[in-house]
């Protein structure tokens, strides 16, 4: 045996003849009191009652609280994130579409360019062309009216010549004669 064996069976048995015979012997060994002992048990337990009131549950309920403003800050933030991806994704199909339709009204523009630069030149074309037959016009107007005047004068010279070879005047349908020949004359 040991000697803490030995220490401890020598002062169980003085110990046991100090207090006479007890219904639990081991209370004796370890010096418990029974009346303390239940006082004990029963100070317990009320602190036990009351910190479970006042301090426990409170605290429970407090930490069930944040648990649920956690929780539900953490949904709000993955809604928020969802939302934000798809006004990212709205965001990117608004700017494709305005790119689109961007290209669509400069492609607009640019054939409407080219039909005003065609439709210009069209109308350049068509005004030279009216400018170039205007003046054939007024040439031909103008050499119409100088043949009249060149025959005209011619006549007019043929008569005087004519006059002035015979050495007579000529009457009237005379000179319509001479102006006539000569006319023809000068028309071949």
């Amino acid at each position: 045996m040991t000697l803490l064996n030995v220490l401890l069976a020598a002062e169980a048995g003085t110990h046991a003849a100090a207090h006479g015979s007890e219904p639990w012997p081991i209370v004796g060994v370890f010096g418990v009191d029974g009346p303390h002992l239940l006082a004990q048990i029963v100070n317990f337990s009320i602190l036990a009652i009351v910190l479970w009131y006042f301090a426990v549950k409170p605290a429970l309920g407090t930490l069930e609280e944040r648990t649920a403003i956690i929780e539900k800050g953490l949904a709000d933030a993955a809604d928020a994130k969802k939302r934000l991806a798809e006004a990212e994704k709205a965001a990117e199909a608004r700017l494709n579409k305005a790119a689109d339709e961007a290209a669509a009204t400069l492609a607009q523009a640019r054939a409407a360019a080219k039909q005003v630069v065609e439709a210009a030149k069209a109308e350049a074309v068509a005004a030279t062309a009216e400018v170039v037959r205007r003046g054939q016009e007024a040439i031909e107007a103008d050499r119409r009216r100088m043949q009249v005047e060149v025959r005209a004068e011619v006549a007019r010279l043929v008569v005087e010549t004519t006059a002035k070879v015979l050495d007579q005047t000529l009457d009237d349908a005379a000179k319509a004669r001479v102006n006539e020949a000569a006319a023809k004359s000068l028309a071949r």
